[in-house]
C-alpha cells in the first residue's frame, strides 16, 4: 500500500490559482477531451483507450491521462509494462505506447511499491508529517499535481479517463476547463439516471457536454446476421433527447474487447473489420469533426 500525500505535499487546496496553472500546462493542445461515466462497469476506460487508439492512427499527436488514481487500467489495456517511475526532476514525462500515444497514469508514478493507492492514513502506516486533509481533498491535490506537472506540449488531443462517478467530473472539469466531455453509459434504468444527473453536473459548471455513447447495445456474434438486443432499448436515446444531447455512437457488445484489453491489445487494430472496431473508428472520427468545427477559425 503507497500513500498518496507525497503528490499532495506542494498542492495548497485554497490556492486560487489552480486552475489558470492547470489551464496553463495545456495550453499547447488542441483538443482536451473528457471521457466520463456515472456509474463503474460501463465501459469506461476500455473505449477512452481505444478511441485514443483511432485518433493515433488517423495521424493525430494524442495523450490519455488516467485520472482514476485507484482504478488505473489504461497502461494495462495498451500493453505498457508497469510499474516502472517517470522521470519528475521538472515535471512527470509521459511514457510512450503505441501508435505514439502518450500516457500519464498513477501506475507509472514513482513508487518503492506497486498500487493500490490510499488516501487514507491505516492504522499501520507511520502517521503523515503534513496535517491531516479529508480523503477528497488529498485525491483532488493529487490530481491537480498530476495535471500540472504532465509535460504534454503541443498535442491535437488529450483524453482524460476520468473515475467513474461526478466527484472527478466536477473537480477536473472546473480546474481545466476541457474542450468537450463525452458520457459513456448503457441503457439499463440506474446507469442512464446517473448519466442525466452527470450531465446537469457539467452544465453546473458550464463544461460543455458533446454527446453520449451507448456501450454494450446490442449483441453481435460471428454468425449472426443483425445486432441482438442485450439490454432495454431506447432510455438512453430518450435521455439524450431530453437533455439535448446527440448520442454520438452505439457499441455492440464483443466479449473480445474484453480479451483484448485483459491482453493488452488494442481492439480497433486487431479486431478492425468488426461491427464494434468500425463503430469506434467512426465514432473517433465524429469527436475529431465536432473538435475541429469548435475551434476557432
Amino acid at each position: 500500500m503507497r500513500i498518496f500525500t507525497e503528490f499532495a505535499a506542494d498542492a495548497d487546496g485554497s490556492d486560487p490559482q489552480r486552475a489558470e496553472r492547470v489551464r496553463a500546462n495545456f495550453s499547447e493542445v488542441g483538443t482536451t477531451l473528457l471521457i466520463a461515466s456515472a456509474k463503474g462497469g460501463v465501459g469506461k476506460s476500455v473505449v477512452a483507450v481505444n478511441l485514443g487508439a483511432a485518433l493515433a492512427r488517423r495521424g493525430k499527436k494524442v495523450a490519455i491521462i488516467d485520472a482514476d488514481l485507484n482504478s488505473p487500467s489504461v497502461i494495462g489495456m495498451l500493453g505498457m509494462k508497469q510499474p516502472r517511475g517517470l522521470p519528475m526532476v521538472e515535471g512527470i514525462e509521459p511514457a510512450s505506447g503505441p501508435h505514439g500515444l502518450r500516457v500519464i497514469s498513477s501506475d507509472l508514478l514513482p513508487s518503492a511499491e506497486p498500487p493500490p493507492i490510499s488516501f487514507v492514513e491505516l492504522e499501520s502506516e507511520p502517521a503523515p508529517a503534513l496535517p491531516a486533509k479529508p480523503a477528497s481533498m488529498k485525491e483532488s491535490d493529487a490530481l491537480f499535481q498530476m495535471l500540472t506537472q504532465a509535460r504534454l506540449g503541443a498535442l491535437d488531443f488529450v483524453i482524460v479517463d476520468l473515475a467513474p462517478g461526478i466527484e472527478d467530473l466536477h473537480a477536473i472539469g472546473r480546474m481545466l476547463k476541457p474542450s468537450g466531455i463525452v458520457m459513456v453509459s448503457h441503457s439499463s434504468a440506474q446507469s442512464v439516471r446517473a448519466t442525466q444527473q452527470a450531465v446537469r453536473v457539467a452544465r453546473r459548471i458550464d463544461a460543455a457536454v458533446l454527446g453520449l455513447i451507448e456501450n454494450m447495445a446490442g449483441f453481435n456474434c460471428d454468425g449472426c446476421r443483425s445486432v441482438r438486443p442485450l439490454m432495454p432499448e431506447g432510455s438512453l436515446a430518450g435521455a439524450a433527447s431530453d437533455l439535448e444531447l446527440p448520442v454520438i455512437g452505439r457499441l455492440p457488445f464483443d466479449p473480445r474487447l474484453a480479451e483484448a484489453s485483459d491482453r493488452g491489445k488494442l481492439f480497433v487494430q486487431d479486431f478492425a473489420e468488426t461491427p464494434l472496431a468500425k463503430s469506434l473508428i467512426e465514432i473517433a472520427a465524429t469527436i475529431e469533426r465536432l473538435a475541429a468545427a469548435d475551434r476557432p477559425a
